[in-house]
């Protein structure tokens, strides 16, 4: 009983504020009690060096500044998930820049998508307040990249990320076997990948073989796969395509890092860009919001609790019952920790120190 009232407290005390801002990322583009209490967002063209980015505005005065980052997704900046999403943002006071990640929209995991990132930290306007990143899913890792660069930090307050990882073989080994740990464990908990994100990772990679052939296999078998066909005949594809397939195909998670290694050069090295386990992250002194569902089927919620461990500044929410991103209906539980989540990121708006507070 103690528990229970503790935890309504606690739901009340998150209740206003952070709990609207919840109630409109659920609502999408439809109707909420944020939107009926502020202007709408307005939307313009923004310039970042290298790529295409938009702009939200508030309707009200700016308190904060933030580069949304998408995930993979051909639609990149206007992806109908991440339009509303940014506009939330702006109707709670941060001015949003949304820049297009190029490898991202290609369907492509590549470490260059580091160079959009910082860029558009770079663009951000002066003022006014703090400012900060968010990143989804694949983009944490460039835009964790992209904060290791010493112009970028020094204009950095903040970074959050929901569904991130940490090491690409760990991300890699959830993916094909399901298989994931968390620090320190040796036995292996065992959940439930969404099958179509392993052959879109491979879709998204197979750009990297050296030979158009293999990358036309690979992108027909990944097709065939997720249309639920059996794979073309690998007669025509190189010794280096077959083992993207292997990897794919492998449901042990202790041969993964073996699969990995006889993969194609540019693909280990690919995969070794993207990879924050030998990054420095121990330079980054701001705060992170790190937030991960525990029923991610994606990326495996082990892989921000590594994440969390090796920053020098975290804040980790683990969200029961969360999706890789998709925050509807969630039961009690769910719900306290999107909102303390949320009360996080509007306290690093508001100039607070999160990972200092508690």
């Amino acid at each position: 009983m103690r528990r229970a009232v503790l935890a309504l407290t606690l739901l009340a005390a998150c209740a206003h504020e952070p709990a609207r801002l919840l109630a409109d990322i659920e609502a999408g583009a439809g109707p909420s009690a944020l939107k009926a209490a502020t202007p709408a967002p307005r939307r313009e063209d923004a310039a970042v060096p290298g790529t295409e980015a938009d702009l939200y505005r508030p309707g009200t005065s700016a308190r904060a500044r933030i580069v949304l980052v998408p995930g993979l997704s051909e639609a990149g900046r206007r992806d109908a998930r991440l339009v509303p999403l940014a506009e939330s943002l702006a109707r709670v006071g941060f001015l949003v820049l949304v820049p297009d990640l190029p490898a991202a929209r290609r369907l492509s995991a590549d470490a260059s998508d580091a160079e959009a990132v910082a860029a558009a930290v770079q663009a951000l306007p002066e003022g006014p307040g703090p400012a900060g990143i968010a990143a989804i899913s694949y983009a944490a890792g460039p835009a964790l990249l992209a904060a290791l660069r010493p112009p970028v930090a020094a204009r950095l307050d903040f970074i959050a990320t929901l569904g991130a990882y940490h090491d690409t073989t760990a991300m890699l080994t959830y993916l094909v076997t399901g298989g994931h740990r968390a620090p320190g464990e040796t036995a292996w908990r065992f959940g439930r990948p969404r099958p179509e994100a392993l052959w879109l990772f491979v879709l998204a990679n197979a750009a990297a073989l050296p030979d158009a052939r293999d990358v036309a296999w690979l992108r027909r078998v990944a097709e065939a796969r997720l249309a639920g066909r059996p794979a073309p005949p690998p007669a025509a594809a190189s010794a280096g395509a077959r083992a993207v397939l292997a990897l794919a195909e492998e449901r042990d998670p202790e041969a993964v890092p073996r699969r990995i290694a006889a993969l194609p050069g540019p693909l280990r090295t690919a995969l070794d860009r993207l990879s924050l386990a030998d990054a420095a992250l121990g330079g980054l002194r701001v705060c992170a919001i790190l937030v991960h569902g525990t029923a991610d089927p994606v990326i495996p919620w082990t892989e921000s609790v590594r994440l969390a461990r090796a920053l020098p500044r975290a804040r980790l929410h683990l969200v029961p019952e969360l999706d890789h991103v998709d925050p509807r209906g969630l039961a009690f539980a769910g719900r306290l920790a999107l909102l303390q989540a949320a009360e996080d990121l509007l306290a690093a708006r508001d100039g607070a120190d999160p990972c200092g507070a508690r």
